[in-house]
């Protein structure tokens, strides 16, 4: 489901757009307002930590007008509002109507400090990743054996500090006590998410999520349109079979289990198994997996997400902070049949001088 946010009608109108930054380390706020010169938030289901903040400003500026004037260079200062330390950006849109006055806030999401450049011309640059980094970075020692199900596994693993939450529709189910984790806790949230199967995501608040799969038909919560009163302002095409298997196989990674192997292929349309598109296979394998049923669902899930991916198309809008990744969009422009599908990717501008903002919707095959 989207955001909340300002309704259709103040997007398509007269609105003004701005973006807060907000600094924390703990819980001690550092700066409640940093100015922008320009910035993105960028974020693709399948990357790594899945979104990226990318933000300027000048080195020496007042967080608000008239107040005094701040160094936004971090120096070797440990406790400055954009040193390395552990620092991280809350990030918040805001929307104002230019008829009512009325404002509407959205949080996009919370992002820990990763480096920071000064050009010694009067500008400071940085980026930031989302809290998926503190898993990805924070290794185990050594590997380690499960003790519990994938859910008292997840919260197990995750990182001093993160909540983990769960999609009601997830059945848990014990992880077999034979495998062990490897050292990368990022690597097993993963393994968990696509053995389960499950979506892993990071909330706007930098929490881990574990989101059931996407349905085989979306149903839109938003229809994005051009022409008068609309916010659709291009949609170019493109296609690539780069990236995009027909079949995927699952099998179990245990040594110790019989042999699993669960199958998914796509039997009809341009990228069927049997027609002329011929067959692109994707197999892995995972301890996880103990029986054919899981093995063929985490099979269906994995050949699902990769066509969605595969087959994506770029819409560029007015900027909509209430679209999230895995939002079921549909676009329709003039007289055309409506296109729909899921939020693969988006980019979202955060300042008017940023440009339009995009989002990549995936659709089935």
């Amino acid at each position: 489901m989207i955001l909340d946010g300002p309704p259709d009608e103040v997007l398509a109108g007269a609105c003004r757009w701005s973006t807060r930054l907000t600094s924390w380390l703990g819980g001690r706020m550092l700066a409640s307002t940093i100015p922008l010169s320009s910035g993105r938030v960028t974020g693709k289901v399948d990357d790594d930590v899945i979104e990226t903040l990318k933000f300027t400003l000048p080195r020496f500026a007042a967080p608000i007008e008239g107040e005094d004037q701040v160094d936004w260079r971090p120096g070797n200062q440990k406790d400055h509002m954009l040193a390395r330390y552990g620092q991280a950006i809350d990030v918040t849109n805001i929307v104002e109507s230019v008829i009512t006055g009325q404002r509407w806030e959205t949080r996009v999401g919370r992002y820990q400090i990763k480096d920071w450049d000064d050009d010694d011309a009067g500008t400071v640059a940085v980026t930031a990743e989302s809290l998926l980094a503190r898993p990805r970075d924070d290794g185990l020692l050594v590997p380690t054996s499960p003790t519990g199900s994938f859910v008292s596994e997840a919260r197990r693993l995750a990182p001093s500090g993160m909540g983990v939450s769960f999609d009601p529709a997830l059945v848990d189910r014990p992880v077999p006590t034979a495998m062990s984790w490897s050292e990368s806790r990022l690597a097993a949230f993963r393994e968990m998410a696509d053995a389960w199967p499950a979506l892993l995501r990071i909330d706007p608040w930098g929490q881990i999520q574990f989101k059931a799969p996407l349905p085989d038909v979306p149903t839109p919560v938003l229809t994005l349109t051009d022409g008068k009163g609309g916010t659709l302002i291009s949609r170019p095409t493109s296609d690539s079979r780069d990236k995009a298997p027909n079949l995927v196989a699952v099998s179990t990674g245990s040594s110790n289990a019989a042999d699993v192997q669960g199958v998914a292929a796509i039997t009809s349309g341009p990228m069927s198994v049997n027609g002329p598109y011929g067959v692109v296979t994707k197999k892995w394998s995972s301890s996880t997996i103990e029986n054919d049923v899981q093995a063929i669902a985490a099979a269906q899930a994995d050949l699902a997400a990769g066509v969605r991916a595969a087959q994506s198309i770029p819409v560029h809008i007015a900027p909509d902070p209430r679209i999230e990744l895995d939002d079921a969009i549909a676009v329709r422009r003039g007289d055309e049949t409506p296109m729909w599908g899921w939020v693969v990717a988006r980019d979202i501008p955060l300042t008017a001088g940023d440009g339009d903002m995009r989002i990549d919707i995936g659709v089935l095959a």
